[in-house]
């Protein structure tokens, strides 16, 4: 497995002209520290590359895990401002030391995308407390996947930073593609219809694009 960083290639740049700066006019301790300082910053934001070939044989009501990190809550019979009623709530935590990379669970177009401006939440919390809590500080989508609609937010940590997508509405997506990423980690909130049949449990740790979190009877 390979990896590539989140950090854009303009921010690459001015770092590498900060360290040619540093070192003619500064002494070399002080580029080392640079250095190393740059090297875990590219570790933690790094960006998985693993290629995958989506098997076709496998059901389209199949949902992925869209991130990676730990079922911290599941919360049956959510009633939510956005994404509607009746709906099983998958809270999940994005630690900072993982890929923070945030994937499509199911193919499907975006139907509505909306930005939240309420508190953020830290990662390690009550749980529980939170199901259906829509003042939070965050990005709240809403997938279409032709068949009902599955609901996603990500929720910005104190200690992370805004989440960062590149999708709008009506844009379309294959399941296990890349879409963001949620800098320094926090939470994902995944909102499904009570048809779904949960086949996770809490305290599952999950990875991204590859773990199966529910499925849609057939």
């Amino acid at each position: 497995m390979t990896f590539k960083s989140y950090i854009p290639s303009r921010y690459n740049t001015l770092f590498f002209i900060l360290g040619v700066l540093l070192w003619l006019f500064t002494s070399l301790k002080y580029v080392f520290v640079f250095a190393i300082v740059y090297l875990v910053v590219y570790f933690i934001l790094r960006r998985d590359t693993n290629y995958f070939r989506d098997d076709p044989m496998i059901m389209t009501g199949v949902i992925y895990a869209p991130s990676n990190g730990v079922i911290v809550h599941i919360e049956e019979n959510v009633n939510h401002s956005f994404f509607g009623e009746g709906l099983t709530e998958i809270q999940i935590r994005i630690p900072w030391w993982k890929e923070m990379g945030v994937f499509l669970p199911i193919s499907a177009e975006v139907k509505d995308l909306r930005i939240f401006k309420g508190k953020s939440f830290f990662r390690f919390g009550c749980y529980a407390e939170r199901a259906g809590i829509a003042n939070y500080s965050g990005l709240g989508m809403i997938l279409d996947t032709k068949v009902t609609n599955v609901g996603l937010s990500l929720v910005r940590c104190p200690l992370g930073l805004w989440p960062e997508v590149s999708v709008m509405p009506g844009d379309r997506g294959s399941r296990r593609v890349n879409f963001g990423f949620l800098p320094f980690g926090g939470t994902l909130l995944l909102y499904l219809p009570k048809k779904y049949e949960i086949l996770s449990k809490k305290n599952d740790a999950i990875q991204a694009k590859e773990t199966i979190l529910a499925v849609l009877p057939e």
